[in-house]
């Protein structure tokens, strides 16, 4: 689930053209931290998603099932 979830993320990052560092500001954590989301070394999105769902414009159940 962590890598499906990472891969979402990236997949929208890379749409709006932005980098790592810009997205991780934009959900106030760390660059790393953020990079570790994308890998799917890390479980914050969880804690996250929320926050997720409001910069990328989304409902929770378009970042979930589309």
């Amino acid at each position: 689930m962590k890598n499906l979830i990472g891969e979402k993320i990236k997949a929208l990052r890379i749409e709006r053209n932005w980098s790592q560092e810009h997205l991780a500001d934009l959900l106030f954590i760390s660059q790393s931290a953020y990079a570790r989301m994308e890998n799917g070394q890390s479980n914050a999105w969880a804690v996250h998603l929320e926050r997720i769902c409001t910069v990328f414009s989304i409902t929770l159940e378009e970042f979930l099932f589309e």
